[in-house]
């Protein structure tokens, strides 16, 4: 406060503007003096004529503003954290700044916190061509949704597979960048087996298997599968692939009954060794009536195969007790 012989002024001392200021008219003199009570605070100032009091409310209600615009965002931030809507505009106002700087990544954090048209914030990476903001924008924007916005989630969630995905390919090819690729593809599978997302993705998982097909990511839908305990989708993939060794892992470690009833043919062609010993180390929780198929499905030349299925037989007169 400046006290001068017909006026008060206040000025703020972060920017050197006048923020108030009272003017006094003749009949009461020149302003003499000017005190503040230690206590409660008041300011008096008196004449020769008058005493005036003044009371100093909210003093620091726009502070957050002048430093907003002095480009100090976290002092901004600090004097608005009981107001949201406050708060806002300074994300919004720093988010941008950090746009223009080129700070991108930066940007898409607080852009995420702001509620700003989530479409015309995307659109901006989009058009800057800043996929790693945009998909920090996604991330940010997803962990801020509520369990009820199931459409809003459902929509990033999925945008974010087909970010990922893309990014995984063009780093695949390009062996410079090993390190990067590796990174990416382990904050994939943190994403996918994040239990946030999990719901989502299981409700929506035909469109996540679509997504890996068509980028032919048979790593990721194979993983995908397990997250999602898919085990009949990993066991056909390995015995496509001629895995057999892998396939009967998958159902020696989940023993799934039915599993074993449906591949146990096919596995029973090129190991039936190891297919019979799986199936003995199941023992009563198969039902041998339901592997007959799997015991006669072989070549009249395969004497392993044959022997095999004997070996099962008797394990089933002998250990099992069925006839």
């Amino acid at each position: 406060l400046l006290l001068l012989p017909d006026r008060i002024k206040a000025i703020c001392t972060l920017n050197g503007q006048v923020v108030f200021e009272d003017i006094f008219t003749e009949k009461f003199g020149p302003l003499k003096r000017m005190v503040k009570d230690p206590v409660i605070g008041q300011i008096w100032i008196h004449t020769e004529r008058a005493v005036f009091r003044y009371h100093v409310e909210r003093e620091p209600r726009d502070v957050w503003k002048m430093y907003m615009n002095m480009g100090k965002f976290d002092l901004a931030k600090e004097f608005c954290k009981d107001r949201p809507e406050c708060m806002d505009m300074v994300l919004a106002k720093e988010a941008e700044h950090c746009f223009q700087m080129k700070k991108y990544k930066e940007s898409a954090k607080c852009y995420a916190l702001t509620q700003n048209y989530f479409e015309e914030i995307a659109l901006k990476f989009i058009e800057a061509k800043q996929e790693e903001a945009l998909m920090e924008f996604l991330l940010k924007k997803l962990t801020s949704l509520k369990s009820s916005e199931k459409i809003q989630v459902t929509l990033l969630t999925t945008w974010l597979t087909e970010l990922y995905l893309n990014r995984l390919g063009m780093l695949e090819s390009d062996t410079s960048k090993r390190s990067l690729y590796l990174k990416t593809r382990e904050d994939f599978r943190t994403f996918l087996s994040s239990k946030v997302n999990r719901e989502c993705l299981s409700n929506n998982r035909a469109s996540i298997y679509d997504l890996l097909a068509s980028h032919g990511d048979t790593e990721h839908m194979v993983y995908f599968a397990v997250l999602m305990e898919d085990y009949e989708r990993v066991v056909s993939h390995h015995c496509q692939n001629d895995d057999y060794d892998e396939a009967l892992n998958v159902l020696s470690k989940h023993k799934d009954k039915n599993l074993f009833y449906k591949f146990s043919p096919v596995l029973m062609q090129h190991i039936p060794k190891k297919v019979v010993d799986a199936w003995v180390k199941m023992g009563k929780k198969l039902d041998p009536k339901n592997l007959i198929p799997a015991l006669v499905n072989y070549n009249q030349s395969a004497c392993t195969q044959i022997n095999e299925a004997i070996r099962y037989m008797e394990f089933c007169v002998y250990e099992l007790r069925e006839t």
